[in-house]
C-alpha cells in the first residue's frame, strides 16, 4: 500500500479561507483599538485639565481665598484653564462640566474661618467616537477626571 503524501493542489483555497475567516476579527481589533487609543487620551487630557486647574488653585494667595470676589475670579480661571486644555480633544456637543472645591465645599470665600487643606479641581467630559464606526449613543460615554493637591497659599 502507498503512504498518503498530502500535496498541494488538496490544500490550494485553504489560505484564502483562513484569510476570509481572520480578517473581520482583524479589522475589528484594529478598530477597537484606534477607539480606545483616542479614548485613553481624551481621559489623559481631562486628568492633566483638572491637574493644572488645582494647581493654580492650590496657589492663589491667601488673601484672595478669603475673599469671595477674588476666589470667584480665581476659580474663573481655573475654570478657563481646563477649557482651554480640553478645546483639543472636542469633547462633544455637551460643554466639560468643571468643578472646583476648596476643602470639602465649594470656594466662596471663607472671610474669619481658616483656610482649606485641600483644593480639589473635578472635569466631567463626554466621549464620542467621531469616526462613526462605534456608536456610543446619543450621551457618548462619560467620565470623571479629579485631581486634589494640598492647599499651599500665604
Amino acid at each position: 500500500m502507498k503512504p498518503h503524501i498530502f500535496s498541494l493542489k488538496s490544500t490550494r483555497g485553504s489560505t484564502a479561507i483562513e484569510l476570509a475567516l481572520l480578517l473581520p476579527a482583524l479589522v475589528f481589533l484594529i478598530f477597537m483599538g484606534l477607539v480606545l487609543g483616542r479614548l485613553f487620551w481624551h481621559y489623559t487630557v481631562a486628568q492633566k485639565a483638572a491637574q493644572d486647574a488645582a494647581r493654580y488653585m492650590s496657589t492663589i494667595s491667601a488673601q484672595e481665598m478669603r475673599e469671595s470676589a477674588l476666589v470667584a475670579d480665581a476659580v474663573s480661571v481655573a475654570r478657563a484653564i481646563a477649557a482651554e486644555e480640553l478645546a483639543d480633544v472636542h469633547p462633544g456637543p455637551k460643554a466639560p462640566v468643571v468643578d472646583v472645591l476648596c476643602g470639602n465645599a465649594t470656594c466662596n470665600g471663607v472671610g474669619g474661618q481658616p483656610l482649606p487643606g485641600t483644593v480639589t479641581v473635578t472635569v466631567q467630559i463626554e466621549f464620542h467616537d467621531t469616526s462613526h464606526y462605534f456608536d456610543f449613543g446619543r450621551y457618548g460615554i462619560s467620565f470623571t477626571a479629579a485631581s486634589e493637591m494640598r492647599y499651599a497659599g500665604n
